[in-house]
């Protein structure tokens, strides 16, 4: 499979697995990306058949994530502050956080 097709399918896969997710307040990070991928590779899902080049698949993902901002991923520096770098369009995620 081209990664073209793979990205549709996996920011597909991911719009629908996000809203099963209990979610920071914040918005999905990169660890849910990673949580997400590791579920993809349990299940032995097709959408992991593109072709990554001898690149890290989870990387590939996790960027596909970032671009399409479907991540609001968080940096830490050494003394242990958060630097957002992205937010997320509200519209694409519902948070199922409990109360």
């Amino acid at each position: 499979m081209k990664q073209s097709e793979a990205r549709a399918l996996i920011l597909q896969q991911w719009d629908d697995w996000i809203l099963n997710q209990t979610i920071d307040p914040g918005g999905p990070t990169g660890k849910d990306s990673l949580r997400f991928f590791y579920e993809l590779q349990d299940d032995g899902s097709p959408l992991l058949d593109f072709q990554s080049r001898g690149q890290d698949k989870w990387r590939i993902i996790h960027g596909w994530l970032l671009s399409a901002e479907r991540l609001s991923d968080h940096w830490f520096t050494p003394m242990g502050r958060i630097i957002p770098t992205r937010k997320v369009r509200a519209a694409r995620v519902k948070s199922t956080a409990k109360v």
